[in-house]
């Protein structure tokens, strides 16, 4: 089968390996689209040490069941599945209580075991979460970063009335502005450097946006929520976005780190979280319950995800993009088809990206 071999930190290549075979309880997923995240950047520059090299990186996919394994139930050959890129026993204590992101003998796909980028891939059939036809392929990728979104606003306590800042509006930024919306927080506020994304996120409920490098940023939001908001949600996550974040909170607020930078943080003290009685949340992924509520969310048009796919391209194209998109990342998703981009999709995006360099 064709897949993406990342042979060593940038070192990717197009080739064809073995069809895996499914195991008891597993399923061979034909992967009909795969999209490009942070961690797979990051995986592809080498920032996690503990990936065996070569390995097919990907993990946000969408496919439809090719052939089960021994023992697996209520699947079947066509079935057309999103999967949780997350593996877990479903025995240990966090299993049995629904928090299967902490899971100690989970992994990623991509990461801690072969991925996605690939026309084919193996997964639990746990793993599988039947996928409505009325949402297509590209658009269903999304449908993981929203259920670690929704996941997130329900550990910092999100709900009806709560004043929320999101740092960051990227495709989870986005998200996370669209659902606190939702949910009836007010006011909601945006903060990037990105003019258009600011544009964006109003047009999706934001009250108010604010461009995160002027130098009255955290007077704004400051005025605009009473004295600061009740959650801060950093989708940055880096030192000093965390810095921001906890300059922007009010007393007593919940900040959530929902971005992943391996930096160490310099910039928070215990005396910040013992003056301020803040409190801090992290949020690693999404349990098998959030990947079926963010079905449902698309399903009854509470939220569109359509929006996040801005480019879409055939396997081929990944090393390419791959090198460019460590040096800039443009648009927001990019989407890859290992059977071919499908017919009536534009394909590209800002560029040409079979020639790039």
């Amino acid at each position: 089968m064709k897949a993406a071999v990342l042979r060593g930190p940038e070192d990717l290549v197009i080739g064809r390996i073995e069809r895996p075979v499914p195991g008891p309880g597993e399923v061979l997923v034909r992967v009909m689209a795969t999209a490009l995240c942070g961690t797979d950047l990051a995986v592809y520059r080498g920032h996690f040490k503990r990936v065996v090299y070569p390995i097919v990186p990907g993990h946000e996919s969408a496919g439809q069941v090719e052939e089960n394994g021994p023992g697996v139930a209520g699947l079947q050959a066509g079935d057309r599945v999103v999967i949780n890129p997350l593996a877990f026993c479903g025995r240990c204590r966090f299993c049995l209580r629904g928090d299967t992101p902490l899971c100690p003998q989970g992994g990623l796909l991509g990461r801690d075991r072969p991925g996605t980028f690939a026309e084919f891939a193996i997964v639990k059939a746990a793993q599988c979460h039947l996928l409505p036809e009325s949402i297509g392929w590209g658009d269903a990728t999304g449908l993981v970063v929203l259920a670690s979104v929704l996941r997130g606003q329900r550990r910092a306590g999100l709900s009806l009335g709560t004043s929320v800042v999101v740092i960051g509006q990227g495709v989870s930024g986005l998200l996370h502005t669209r659902l606190a919306k939702a949910a009836g927080a007010s006011p909601v506020v945006g903060l990037s450097r990105t003019e258009w994304k600011l544009e964006l996120a109003l047009r999706l409920g934001a009250d108010l946006v604010v461009e995160a490098g002027q130098r009255d940023a955290v007077d704004k939001v400051k005025r605009a929520t009473r004295g600061g908001p009740d959650i801060v949600i950093d989708t940055v996550a880096t030192d000093q976005t965390l810095g921001m974040a906890f300059r922007l909170a009010g007393p007593g607020a919940v900040i959530l780190a929902f971005g992943v930078d391996p930096s160490p943080i310099s910039s928070l003290s215990s005396h910040t979280l013992y003056s301020g009685e803040y409190s801090v949340v992290g949020v690693r992924a999404m349990s098998p319950r959030d990947v079926d509520l963010a079905i449902r969310a698309v399903t009854d048009e509470r939220v569109d995800i359509g929006f996040l796919v801005t480019q879409r391209h055939p396997l081929d194209n990944l090393p390419a993009v791959m090198r460019a998109q460590t040096r800039s990342r443009e648009g927001l998703r990019t989407v890859f088809f290992p059977w071919g981009v499908p017919d009536g999709v534009e394909q590209g995006g800002a560029r040409d990206w079979a020639t790039a360099e």
